[in-house]
């Protein structure tokens, strides 16, 4: 995204104040819910609600953050329906939102409604209010302490805040419970209330601007009662969740007005020590901060901005949008190239400063996490069988060491299953106990995940053999689960889906889950989908043919800085495989080999310095658990979540500006992969290439082998080396007839050559091109699609090309008299005059 703040009196931006757009209605709705969630709205305006055509609900809206108003509606909500809000002020009336059609939640959730969360945990004696998450909008969530109902909402919101009365006492056990329909989901994890910090800690204020009515107080511990005063008055007392509170409804503040916030817990026990705020003038209002945006969008969505602003919206100097945050919809789709104003006013101030943004054609949302998928409590156990054991975690009815199977899920069907490997480490270390925390999110969203046990194959050197006797075992380990799944005793009799398998490797574990599809002979079983996490490839090294992984969907996620597989060879495993549904590979800055796994200490990044620090371990497993739960989700629950792996959108929580892709799907149209045999001048289409202007590209194998441009190259393919020259100079590559791709994507791997030991000042880039029928040729820039990244500025001698794929959405190529739907080439053009080569791989056209 490029932005900058500009000053607003030279932008001579319109005001007007009668038009707002529409809020937002909260998806998804369900039948038999007896409330509308709605956001995105003007300060204290007022919302209406309409099912099929029909308003039946109305209410003060208050303050839009942090969640909107949740509005009763008369009638319970039916399958079907149509339900659309808008907002009304003193001079202004809203278009209606786009309409959300009510669903039957059993279509989504057929064992029941999710989870419901305690959010934020823990709970505290004394305790006045907690808050409760995962919650499906319209329904009823309580909370009871030692069994006993403490409070009830009905009609609640995702995230509700729940009264407690009485007040917790020390040692209770606090569960939330939800229901829909009269169709009860599984209890809260269990919490046992402890003693409150004390002393408490000193409240924060968020910053504070003339004219606003809204305070929004931080640092608070849940459950606790928060005091606020101005200027030394009591403003009143309310009860907390914790982490935050928001306030509305307050006098309009004046500069230099100072609130004070305190907050208690225990009678007997001290207030915190004061948390203070200083109004600001309105000049010190700032410009607020937005999410990504890319052509095609039609809204905005706001990460950082005063609370109770109106913020307004300009395209190309026109009003196209004004609500309050987080989200404001416009009255237009964004364009490659637009400029966008946003500016935030509060009632009586206006901000000097706006946010200035040039639209890009592909810049992904940050979209939900897939790894918070929470439906099922979690069981686990240890298993073993002489030399067959490990660990698994499992959907249950409840929490805990041997727990029963979730009755409901069991009910419906069969469930998948995934088996997890480490690899080489201490005998001594329990390694399998290192993936805990994704086996458990693998097991709330319903698969059984298991952890074999591979010790018995460590520290005993390494080769070929090494790696399928890891496979051989991993193989042992199913047969037994085959076992259990027969055994009438077994907590998994009847339940595992052998069917629906996938397969984690991490280390010579991933070379060995690559290895098993080649060799298992297993009846009734079938691997869906293969994660091999920095593998290693020791067939590569032993000098034989790399497997090729085929027949199941296949990623591999690739360490930057991996001081132990310091060849990243999960790059050779993409090169080759050939994806049944679709391969990924995952290349992460700032991470190493060993914080994937909780029982491997050591940062091995260190082994090999210089090298950059890593990010922690809790954002490796973030990685691994967003990722890898994508995989999971979308290969064995059949459920849409491979746009977090071709970068469609992004995973919230995860460090994803350090994440590079290579993605690519079967049956699509390859242009060229320079695999075919068929020299730079002629493409996989059997078509013919035209170099120009003093280009110089060539095929080179992308390997570490003698032919390879330079031995920056670790991966297992041939592609294309366009040599450093002049600007201006042009590869030409013809379709086999004149296609129409005006609702398609182009899609090509590229990467900076760096020579392996260092790397150049300052990015590169360079743009593609499509030619129509008539000759006419329009351009989009590398940088308007994510750019080329950099190299990782390791250690030299280990510096890698490594490729991403970059994404051209067709809609974004634009020029006089261009015809998008009649394209008869695709070209390359250098136009950066730094002298460097790039490389190129998978040219494809996609739907």
């Amino acid at each position: 995204m490029k932005i900058k703040i500009v000053k607003r009196d030279r932008l001579e931006l319109p005001d007007t104040p009668k038009f707002i757009s529409p809020p937002m209605v909260t998806e998804p709705l369900y039948q038999c819910a007896i409330a509308v969630t709605v956001i995105s709205y003007v300060l204290d305006a007022d919302i209406e609600i309409q099912v099929d055509g029909v308003i039946v609900s109305s209410a003060n809206g208050g303050s839009p953050w942090p969640e909107g108003v949740t509005v009763p509606i008369p009638n319970a909500l039916i399958a079907g329906q149509k339900v659309r809000a808008r907002q009304k002020t003193a001079v202004a009336l809203s278009d209606w939102s786009a309409a959300v059609i009510v669903k039957d939640h059993t279509k989504d959730y057929p064992a029941g409604p999710p989870r419901p969360e305690i959010n934020p945990a823990p709970v505290f004696e004394c305790g006045v209010r907690t808050g409760v998450s995962n919650l499906l909008t319209g329904g009823n969530v309580w909370v009871t302490a030692d069994q006993i109902e403490v409070g009830r909402v009905s009609g609640c919101r995702t995230h509700q805040g729940v009264n407690v009365n009485p007040v917790y006492g020390l040692g209770q056990k606090v569960r939330a419970w939800f229901e829909l329909c009269k169709d009860p989901s599984p209890p809260s994890s269990e919490y046992v209330t402890g003693s409150p910090p004390n002393p408490l800690p000193a409240p924060s204020v968020d910053p504070i601007f003339e004219s606003g009515t809204v305070l929004t107080v931080k640092n608070i511990v849940n459950g606790a009662k928060v005091t606020v005063y101005r200027n030394g008055v009591n403003q009143g007392t309310w009860p907390c969740w914790g982490f935050s509170i928001t306030i509305n409804g307050l006098a309009p503040f004046v500069t230099g007005d100072k609130f004070t916030a305190m907050q208690s817990m225990c009678p007997g026990n001290p207030d915190s020590p004061p948390g203070e705020g200083v109004v600001q003038p309105c000049s010190s209002l700032p410009a607020p901060e937005i999410g990504p945006v890319q052509a095609g969008d039609n809204r905005i969505t706001l990460t950082k901005f005063v609370p109770d602003a109106t913020i307004k919206v300009y395209l190309n100097s026109g009003l196209v949008g004004a609500s309050g945050g987080p989200i404001v919809m416009l009255t237009k789709k964004l364009a490659l190239g637009d400029t966008l104003i946003v500016v935030q006013d509060l009632n009586k101030c206006a901000s000097s400063l706006a946010l200035e943004i040039k639209v890009l054609c592909v810049d992904p949302p940050v979209s939900s996490n897939p790894s918070n998928l929470n439906l099922f409590p979690v069981g686990f156990s240890e298993y073993q069988n002489g030399g067959i054991k490990g660990s698994v975690y499992y959907p249950a009815e409840d929490d805990g060491n041997q727990q029963p199977f979730n009755v409901r899920l069991a009910s419906l069907a069969r469930v998948p299953i995934v088996f997890m490997a480490h690899g080489n480490h201490s005998p001594a270390d329990p390694s399998y106990l290192g993936y805990d925390y994704f086996q458990a999110d693998l097991a709330k969203m319903g698969i059984i995940a298991v952890s074999v046990n591979c010790n018995a194959l460590n520290g005993s050197g390494g080769g070929v053999q090494n790696i399928e006797n890891r496979a051989d075992l991993i193989i042992d380990n199913i047969a037994f689960f085959q076992g259990l799944d027969a055994d009438p005793t077994s907590v998994f009799f009847g339940r595992i889906n052998f069917n629906l398998l996938g397969l984690m490797g991490h280390s010579r574990g991933g070379d060995a889950v690559v290895t098993i599809p080649t060799v298992i002979n297993l009846p009734e079983v079938n691997i869906k989908s293969v994660l091999a996490l920095a593998p290693t490839n020791f067939r590569y090294w032993a000098r034989l043919s790399t497997i090729e992984p085929k027949g199941y969907a296949f990623m591999t996620i690739l360490p930057a800085g991996d001081g132990d597989v310091t060849d990243n060879n999960g790059a050779q495993f993409y090169d080759q495989a050939i994806p049944a549904t679709f391969k990924a590979q995952l290349y992460v800055h700032f991470t190493n080999h060993n914080f994937f796994n909780r029982q491997w200490l050591d940062d091995d990044s260190l082994f090999t310095s210089p090298q950059p620090a890593v990010i922690t371990r809790s954002d490796h497993e973030r990685i691994l658990t967003a990722y890898g739960c994508a995989l999971f989700r979308a290969t064995l629950l059949g459920q849409s979540t491979t746009g977090y792996l071709d970068g469609t959108q992004l995973p919230a929580g995860v460090l994803t500006q350090h994440v590079y892709r290579s993605y690519e799907r079967s049956k699509v149209l390859t242009v060229d992969n320079h695999e075919d045999g068929n020299t730079i001048n002629i493409n996989s289409l059997g078509q013919p290439t035209t170099q120009l202007n003093g280009m110089s590209a060539d095929e080179f194998p992308f390997d570490r082998v003698s032919g390879a441009f330079n031995s920056s190259f670790y991966g297992l393919s041939i592609g294309m080396v366009v040599k450093p020259g002049r600007t201006g100079r042009v590869f030409r590559s013809e379709l086999k007839k004149v296609t129409n791709l005006s609702k398609k994507e182009i899609w090509i791997r590229a990467a900076e050559v760096t020579d392996g030991s260092s790397v150049a000042a300052g990015p590169t880039g360079f743009e593609l091109g499509l030619e129509d029928s008539n000759g006419v040729q329009t351009w989009v820039d590398s940088d308007d699609v994510g750019g080329l990244p950099r190299p990782y500025a390791r250690n030299p001698g280990m510096i890698k090309t490594m490729l991403n794929t970059l994404r051209f959405k067709v809609p974004c190529f634009k020029a006089k008299e261009f015809k998008n739907d009649s394209i008869r080439a695709i070209l390359i053009r250098c136009n950066r005059n730094d002298e460097r080569a790039i490389a190129f791989d998978d040219l494809q056209i996609i739907n």
